[in-house]
């Protein structure tokens, strides 16, 4: 799952994204997927909105980056 973070948006140093996998949050400028993904609506947590769900995948990230693939 993954999401915008708005906290870019106050300092353009932070992160872009935030990929969340297995519990874990990673912060990353740049997500690439060709997987099919479906939105997941959170509309009663204050923070985050909703998000962009990927299921039965692999995530590898490194330095700025995340791609997710079959």
């Amino acid at each position: 799952m993954f999401h915008f973070n708005k906290k870019h948006l106050e300092d353009e140093t932070i992160p872009m994204w935030v990929v969340k996998t297995h519990g874990e949050s990673f912060y990353v400028d740049h997500v690439t997927s060709e997987l099919k993904w479906s939105t997941k609506e959170t509309p009663d947590n204050p923070a985050t909105k909703g998000s962009i769900k990927i299921k039965n995948c692999t995530l590898e990230i490194n330095d700025e980056s995340a791609t997710i693939t079959a």
